[in-house]
């Protein structure tokens, strides 16, 4: 039995222009946890309770700090696609 195909993972024009202010540091964590998210988007994050609902948060660790950077996302079955809506940085 061959793995199922790995989820597209594209970014809002706000994920966008945070992921291209990070720091390195940040930016190569967002970039690692983007692998992972195309593997599996569901067991990486938790919901995150809004109004709209269906989108998740998952904390990455960066230079060591726990929780420094979230990543909010969406998870989109029919398109089999995960939106980055935004990075959130800092404590």
């Amino acid at each position: 039995m061959s793995a199922p195909a790995p989820w597209s993972v594209v970014y809002s024009d706000m994920g966008r222009l945070a992921l291209a202010t990070a720091t390195p540091e940040e930016r190569a964590a967002v970039l690692a946890f983007e692998k992972e998210l195309a593997r599996d988007p569901y067991t990486l994050g938790e919901i995150y309770p809004d109004r709209v609902g269906g989108i998740y948060t998952a904390l990455l660790t960066v230079g060591g700090r726990r929780g420094w950077t979230s990543v909010l996302y969406r998870v989109d079955e029919a398109a089999r696609e995960v939106l980055v809506i935004a990075l959130v940085s800092g404590p």
